[in-house]
């Protein structure tokens, strides 16, 4: 019995990495112990994707209440209440990188995202704002 390989377009195979990376930069991440919570229990809290596609500026959200996010995940699931952020901002221009710890008070069922302050050289700042 002999076997050969499936043929077929060359690019399928560096496509698909591509989509497979794609969707896993918008990997959503449960923070807390416990069961599940209903969505309008819940709040998300979102940075942005891991896969920059050559983006000027990117937020990663590294740690949640001192907790590790996993490396696939652009958004967190969190109960209300209050929330401290690991999160690092960079500036593609220039290289630079730095780590800002950031607060907020969540409410149930809301959707937050990570935004920076920055010009091309630098970050300035990072805040959690409401969607």
């Amino acid at each position: 019995m002999t076997s050969q390989a499936a043929s077929g377009p060359p690019f399928f195979l560096p496509a698909a990495l591509v989509v497979a990376a794609l969707l896993a930069g918008c990997a959503t991440e449960r923070a807390y112990e416990g069961p599940a919570l209903p969505k309008d229990e819940r709040a998300i809290v979102r940075s942005d994707p891991v896969v920059s596609a050559g983006a000027p500026l990117q937020v990663r959200l590294r740690q949640v209440d001192g907790r590790d996010v996993g490396l696939t995940a652009s958004q967190v699931e969190l109960p209300p209440g209050k929330h401290e952020f690991l999160v690092d901002c960079r500036v593609a221009e220039s290289g630079s990188v730095r780590r800002f710890t950031v607060s907020g008070e969540l409410d149930a069922g809301g959707r937050y995202r990570l935004v920076a302050d920055a010009t091309t050289r630098n970050c300035e700042a990072v805040a959690l704002i409401g969607d």
